[in-house]
């Protein structure tokens, strides 16, 4: 396979815009990644549409129509918080088949809040579904397994606020301390309000190409898809994730977590290690699931998370900078865009464009981690 590079990439700032629509909102998105990518729309050979929970359908061909973008193949992607990933994945794998040789990807979303319809009834009646009473078993059991406490949980919450208010493209920019977690209503033990992500709106894209491509428009800082994968999981499921395919599994053995799986495919295909990654965005729909993925994705063993986050080894100016953007804890997840804006995050990074949340170190390689309903998984490595 020929080198697939990211040439240009753009967001719009996550939050609530109730009076704003949401073209217009990715719109800007892929006007900002096709001019940091030195095209126009003409160029563009193949489209990627990611949207979750905004119903309206067709959209992704409405909006490119409203961008003068006609006559190419335009594809509309939902594979829930994970669609930023698979959309990265089915780019790369179309540059790779010859098919095309460049990429137009994106994601938006409207978001009103939780997903009521995911689950059966009985597990929606139940909580037992994508809620915070889902989300508080795994931190209930990480505590249970590892002896992590809930001000574990809320510092999670202070390091992505110290970065996330340095980020122009955050819906929460202000510092809040242990206390002020701690003092946020209790949603489910022991998770407090200001442990979770909120969902909003918002847009980011990216721009897709060959290497070729990418010296022919003169691309100056070209970031390399080391490895993109997606993956589902194996059967059963881990009964403490999110899922509707709760079951007793008479073997009494569990599956291997998706993270996990998607990561090391993704390790092997890049020819890396986890002691090779220099900066990550994972998934933190709220704070304890931020220290399961960092384990799940072998950055350190397990149970040591949160030891390290104490140590400060995940702060940017740290030895393993996590989530420099705030993590959507602080910009708020349209799950759309929340997987690309993750790439946004470690495309700047990585150009040394992320402002005053630049990460101390020089970072050679990245890391994206998305987890999705039903236990789907998108790990994209980056090198430069």
């Amino acid at each position: 396979m020929s080198d697939v590079v990211i040439a240009g990439v753009g967001m719009h700032p996550f939050g609530r815009y109730p009076d704003k629509d949401p073209d217009d909102i990715a719109i800007e998105a892929i006007l900002m990644a096709l001019k940091d990518a030195n095209m126009s729309y003409k160029d563009i050979q193949f489209v990627l549409c990611g949207k979750v929970a905004y119903k309206k359908a067709g959209t992704g061909i409405d909006l490119m129509m409203k961008v003068g973008m006609t006559g190419v193949p335009i594809y509309q992607i939902n594979a829930m918080c994970a669609t930023g990933g698979a959309m990265l994945k089915l780019a790369r794998d179309a540059i790779n088949s010859g098919s095309c040789e460049i990429v137009l990807v994106y994601g938006f979303d409207k978001h009103k809040g939780m997903f009521d319809e995911l689950g059966e009834p009985w597990q929606n009646i139940l909580g037992i579904k994508a809620s915070p009473i889902a989300f508080a078993t795994v931190a209930q059991k990480y505590m249970n397994d590892y002896g992590a406490t809930e001000e574990d949980f809320a510092r999670v919450a202070v390091k992505a606020h110290k970065n996330g208010a340095n980020n122009p493209y955050a819906l929460f920019r202000n510092i809040i301390t242990i206390e002020d977690v701690l003092k946020s209503p209790m949603v489910a033990y022991p998770l407090h309000l200001y442990n979770f992500c909120t969902p909003d709106d918002g847009a980011a894209a990216a721009i897709v190409c060959s290497e070729k491509v990418a010296k022919k428009f003169n691309i100056k800082k070209p970031i390399r898809i080391a490895a993109t994968v997606m993956q589902t999981a194996q059967y059963p499921p881990s009964i403490v994730e999110p899922a509707n395919q709760y079951s007793v599994d008479i073997s009494k053995k569990m599956g291997v977590p998706v993270t996990e799986l998607a990561c090391k495919k993704a390790y092997e295909e890049a020819g890396i290690g986890p002691n090779n990654i220099d900066v990550c965005e994972v998934q933190d729909t709220e704070s304890a699931h931020e220290l399961v993925h960092i384990e799940q994705l072998g950055l350190c063993k397990r149970g040591e998370a949160y030891k390290l986050l104490r140590d400060g080894v995940f702060d940017i100016t740290g030895r393993l900078p996590v989530n420099p953007s705030g993590g959507i804890q602080c910009k708020g997840e349209p799950p759309g865009a929340s997987g690309l804006g993750q790439v946004c995050e470690i495309v700047w990074q990585m150009r040394g464009e992320a402002g005053p949340r630049q990460i101390s170190k020089d970072p050679k390689t990245g890391l994206c981690q998305v987890f999705g309903w039903n236990h789907v998984a998108a790990v994209t490595i980056l090198k430069k």
